[in-house]
């Protein structure tokens, strides 16, 4: 007994020493931290994009990144590097109206996949040919970086060992793990793209620290590769930090760019409208309100340039927009920020939470103008001869294209019950996406990303809704056409998704779906009324789940007071049944992933 006290008490005096240890590190970091605040915090950190402004902060930050660099937890990081879909505790058939469709199949993902570190690091050539991998393949849809400023820059330094204590070795990093994970397999020799990115969040704190131009840019690398790795990097938190650092320098407004060259004003422009469009695909993904409205933006969008142009600007100020679109130029970004615009307004309408108030008609009105955008930005889609970027494919356009029309006409808070030509229309683009997807998967044109994922299996939960709901439908399909576009479904998940968990759920999912929508072929009366209340739970217009002591008193109400918006009469009956009970529109929630 005697020596199991001295070794509580030695234990007791450890723990002591511990916390002291940890405070006093606490406060180092805080003072560290708070100092670069009155250095960093203002507009002149951001007058010259072009260059590099790492030399104009490096001095300041150099000082006080040691004791940053030892705490790889602090605050800011750890909220970074968080999953973006966690379920809360308590959250399972409580909430879960309040989360959109992408909680319930990345929410409990743990398939964060170990890496092991080749002994060997690579050498310049292969560096070299991931970063030109990197600007033919994702830089067309988000041209976050400028071409030659990140080689003679990022590049140099990295490779001469030169870019201690500058961004460089992060930026170069993440580059690289977003190029490598556009690959299909890692060949040997090669690392693994979570590899890359292991090594770039080793300087994170240095991307923090400078709060500028060049920050905002560390950013957007870090959302880019978290389309790729959703539970590697907190992408709500981190798109909302991007386009907040870039209105905190004003780069929402056309006053910014007055006064700078070519270079600097296209390089605002780009940046701020790469955090526009990232902000946006995650707030409407996620059901959450929009970053910034488009009423509060009057930066114009960026001219149709190459970076090759952009530097002979600085010797020959006048630069005229090219008329043909190139594959290194910007007329892919400049489409897709107008889609980005189109999704916004359609959010707004039809999604938002205050939204159901608007007559019917004209709601009706809206969404046959949105159409018919829809149809002319898909016409005057740019066209590229010969190019290795996915986003500059017509199959993606088109993918952009039927996803934008899903939105517009499936089950919304304004018009939670299409009629049986919306859901026509929305046979019609599932089925569209199915194939563009498809064409891209055939010459391993399509990579995994969790938009992808959850836009495809969106489309298969849209097809088969519509399906359920309106006979007719069936009837012109027939059973062998739509098990064949099921089982299309089920290999573009399992080859993209190429063994991840999510795969295999979501395959999961429409196997049951589809199922119960073959067994009507046989018997029109065996429908169930929980596959019609799970339809309704992905579309996020599920009905509200009441505490017990509530539910008979509000379930009653609903019963007496039913919602005016009842199935046309030539859906099944059993959707009567459901929209009889109602659904509570303040709590439900929506999916809409862009690109």
């Amino acid at each position: 007994m005697r020596f199991l006290r001295i070794q509580l008490a030695t234990a007791e005096q450890r723990a002591n020493e511990l916390t002291l240890k940890c405070q006093q590190l606490e406060r180092q970091i805080s003072e560290a931290f708070n100092s670069t605040q009155p250095a960093q915090n203002t507009h002149s950190a951001v007058l010259t994009p072009g260059r590099s402004s790492v030399a104009q902060t490096s001095a300041e930050t150099s000082s006080h990144s040691e004791p940053l660099s030892g705490n790889p937890d602090h605050q800011f990081a750890s909220r970074i590097l968080r999953p973006t879909f966690t379920l809360r505790r308590n959250s399972r058939g409580i909430n879960c109206s309040a989360m959109s469709s992408a909680w319930e199949l990345w929410g409990d993902d743990t398939d964060i996949r170990e890496f092991e570190t080749n002994g060997t690091d690579l050498n310049h050539d292969a560096y070299l040919n991931l970063a030109h991998e990197f600007f033919a393949r994702r830089w067309p849809y988000l041209p976050v970086l400028h071409k030659q400023t990140f080689f003679n820059e990022h590049m140099t330094a990295f490779l001469t060992n030169s870019g201690t204590g500058t961004l460089s070795n992060f930026v170069v990093n993440i580059v690289c793990a977003i190029a490598s994970a556009e690959k299909a397999s890692q060949q040997n020799g090669e690392k693994d793209h979570r590899v890359f990115f292991r090594d770039a969040v080793k300087d994170l704190h240095l991307v923090m620290s400078s709060e500028n131009f060049e920050c905002v840019q560390c950013l957007l690398l870090l959302c880019m590769y978290g389309h790729n790795e959703p539970q590697s990097v907190n992408m709500w938190y981190t798109t909302g930090l991007a386009l907040n650092l870039a209105i905190g320098l004003d780069l929402h407004r056309k006053e910014s760019v007055y006064g700078q060259d070519t270079k600097s004003a296209e390089l605002y422009k780009r940046v701020f409208w790469c955090a526009y469009v990232m902000n946006c695909s995650m707030a409407i993904n996620m059901g959450r309100p929009l970053g910034i409205q488009g009423s509060d933006i009057s930066m114009p969008l960026p001219l149709q340039l190459t970076d090759t142009q952009l530097e002979e600007s600085i010797h020959t100020p006048i630069v005229e927009e090219t008329l043909i679109p190139q594959v290194n130029d910007t007329s892919t970004f400049i489409h897709i920020i107008k889609l980005r615009r189109m999704n916004a307004d359609v959010y707004a309408t039809f999604h938002s939470i205050g939204s159901g108030s608007t007559e019917a008609s004209e709601l009706d009105r809206s969404r046959s103008e949105y159409f018919v955008k829809l149809n002319q930005w898909l016409i005057t889609a740019p066209r590229y001869m010969q190019t290795l970027s996915t986003f500059q494919s017509t199959e993606w356009f088109q993918i952009a294209f039927h996803h934008a029309v899903l939105a517009l006409y499936r089950p919304s808070r304004a018009i939670p019950m299409p009629s049986p030509e919306n859901l026509g229309i929305c046979t019609e683009s599932a089925i569209g996406l199915i194939s563009s997807y498809s064409a891209l998967y055939a010459r391993n044109r399509i990579k995994y990303t969790f938009v992808a994922i959850h836009s495809l299996f969106m489309a298969a939960v849209t097809m088969l809704y519509s399906l359920r709901a309106f006979a007719p439908l069936r009837r012109e399909l027939t059973k062998p056409v739509i098990q064949t576009n099921i089982f299309t479904f089920l290999t573009l998940f399992r080859g993209i998704c190429n063994g991840r968990a999510v795969g295999e759920k979501c395959c999961g999912i429409v196997e049951r779906l589809g199922h119960s929508i073959l067994s009507l072929f046989e018997n029109e009366d065996q429908a169930e009324s929980r596959i019609d209340s799970e339809f309704q739970t992905w579309f996020g217009l599920q009905t509200h789940t009441f505490p017990s002591d509530e539910s008979e008193s509000t379930l009653g109400f609903h019963a007496q007071n039913p919602s005016p918006q009842f199935p046309d009469v030539q859906v099944d009956l059993p959707w009567t049944d459901l929209f009889t009970q109602g659904i509570d529109m303040g709590t439900a929630d929506v999916w809409s992933v862009l690109f």
